[in-house]
């Protein structure tokens, strides 16, 4: 197989639907476009949910009277939990002290005895900073005798996970759609283009061309449909984010990193869905198109 011809051929079918060719090529972009837009937005929306789930306080409340080394047999349980990386020790002092910093006030203006129990402040694992991990957490730590409560923002986790969850299902709702759209282009368009060549296919189908040789221009031809369309794509994708979203990340102080290799994905993936597309209409359609020329003999 020639990959001279291969290619020229593929060039071809370009300048024979140009009309079609530009509509596919454009709406191609601006899929990866939006796509390359939500897949910033959903990277840095869970960032920004990781960094509100690493500021949640798991404080454990110990029982009153409890020794020294009752204490540090608890942190020692308490570590031992799954998902716990750490356990902060809080004495009585100690928490009168942050009592004080947080509220301006003193237990001992009021009262004799301080009234705040010793507890653990835990540091939770990164992939267990969620409702259903914490409650778990929250059970086992309930278990251990010397633990008189266990306290976090149950509601708060909770409607995070919610949200993020909601927001994840959306993206990939949003990303199928984009992704089916420019396929179903891509293999509208080399439809066109079979339809178009079918007196030559069958000629060629005569005289014994391979099936792989027919269907290798309209492989390629995809394949450029998609490429052009990341190329655009991230071409516009790096001026949007030269003028609008770098500004706006530092006036928010935010960071919204675009690295190259995030444009050469986009690239790529057009150029995937190309020829997904292409490779998908080939068959059939040049079948049907076949069947149907030699109906007409």
């Amino acid at each position: 197989m020639s990959f001279t011809y291969t290619f020229k051929e593929s060039l071809a079918g370009f300048k024979r639907n140009r009309a079609a060719t530009v509509i596919t090529i454009f709406t191609v972009s601006i899929a990866l476009l939006l796509l390359g837009v939500f897949t910033i937005i959903t990277i840095n929306f869970g960032q920004v949910v990781d960094q509100i789930r690493g500021r949640m306080d798991v404080e454990v409340f110990l029982k009153e009277g409890l020794t020294l080394d009752q204490h540090r047999q608890t942190g020692l349980q308490l570590k031992a939990i799954r998902g716990v990386e750490d356990a902060t020790y809080i004495s009585k002092e100690k928490a009168a002290e942050i009592f004080h910093k947080e509220f301006g006030e003193n237990y001992g203006d009021m009262l004799d005895v301080n009234p705040l129990p010793a507890s653990f402040q835990l540091k939770i694992h990164e992939g267990y900073i969620n409702a259903d991990s914490i409650a778990a957490i929250q059970k086992k730590a309930l278990r251990i005798k010397t633990v008189d409560d266990v306290v976090y923002r149950k509601a708060l986790l909770a409607l995070i996970d919610r949200r993020a969850q909601a927001f994840s299902y959306a993206t990939l709702f949003i990303g199928i759609v984009l992704g089916l759209s420019a396929i179903i282009l891509v293999a509208n368009t080399i439809r066109l283009t079979i339809y178009a060549k079918r007196e030559i296919i069958r000629t060629m189908k005569l005289v014994g061309a391979t099936s792989m040789f027919i269907r290798m221009p309209f492989v390629i031809e995809g394949l450029l449909h998609g490429l052009a369309g990341g190329i655009i794509a991230s071409a516009l994708l790096g001026v949007s984010y030269a003028f609008f979203i770098a500004p706006i990340s530092e006036d928010l102080l935010l960071n919204i990193p675009v690295n190259f290799s995030f444009y050469l994905f986009l690239v790529g993936l057009g150029a995937l869905l190309g020829l997904i597309g292409s490779v998908l209409s080939i068959g059939r359609f040049l079948r049907e198109a076949l069947v149907t020329h030699a109906y007409r003999i």
